[in-house]
């Protein structure tokens, strides 16, 4: 597997441009009781690495922070504003197309990632036309329903790339969400820790199979960029 942070200068000087850089981009953010505030970046590093592997792109550092938006007042979540997450997305793939990488896919574990990322990739336009950014989370882009925050789908896929899982504190809460688009979780329910569904449920089987399939079409959608 090519990861950028153990090559020398002289070994990323030599790499194919035309590989993509697979960039993991996740979210320090409270998962409710039974799960640890890492899901969203350990479900990006596992996707992006699995990615790598399979498919001989290269596989770049992670972002743990990134945009901390309706659960940013749970306790433990760390991230930053949309405005900082689309500049440094931006100045990250300059970066990369600067030394001649103009194929960037964000994989990311954190929903709320993917607008700031796809709305820097015009400032990146800007300096770099030619560039090609993507960025794909693993269930909808993937084909994958029914996955809500913490819930019984991303319990199961948690569990199913490693993260740890405290079955015993899972909490079964439901989030009834206004039509508006909300600002705070935090402000409709305190208590939950930001669970949206039933966790309780955990089919952990279930998540080795969703997990699996996951790979499976990220790993198409790279080969994909490869062949482009």
């Amino acid at each position: 597997m090519i990861e950028w942070m153990k090559l020398t200068t002289v070994e990323i000087d030599a790499l194919d441009r035309n590989l993509p850089v697979l960039i993991p981009i996740g979210l320090v953010e409270a998962h409710g009781p039974h799960l640890p505030v890492s899901v969203d970046v350990d479900t990006a590093v596992y996707f992006a690495t699995q990615c790598a592997e399979r498919t001989g792109a290269i596989l770049a550092p992670a972002i743990a922070y990134g945009f901390s938006d309706e659960m940013r007042e749970y306790p433990g979540s760390i991230g930053v504003t949309a405005d900082t997450l689309m500049a440094m997305v931006a100045d990250l793939c300059k970066a990369f197309c600067f030394h001649g990488f103009q194929k960037v896919i964000f994989i990311t574990g954190h929903g709320a990632n993917k607008a700031p990322c796809e709305l820097a990739f015009y400032h990146v336009w800007e300096h770099y036309p030619q560039f090609k950014g993507a960025c794909f989370n693993w269930w909808s882009d993937c084909g994958i329903e029914g996955i809500h925050h913490a819930d019984k789908g991303e319990t199961e896929v948690a569990a199913a790339v490693g993260t740890p899982v405290y079955m015993e504190r899972a909490k079964d809460a439901k989030v009834e969400k206004p039509w508006y688009k909300i600002r705070s979780r935090f402000d409709l329910d305190r208590t939950s820790g930001g669970v949206n569904g039933c966790p309780t449920q955990a089919d952990f089987k279930q998540g080795n199979v969703l997990r699996d399939l996951a790979v499976e079409r990220l790993v198409t959608k790279v080969l994909t960029a490869i062949d482009d």
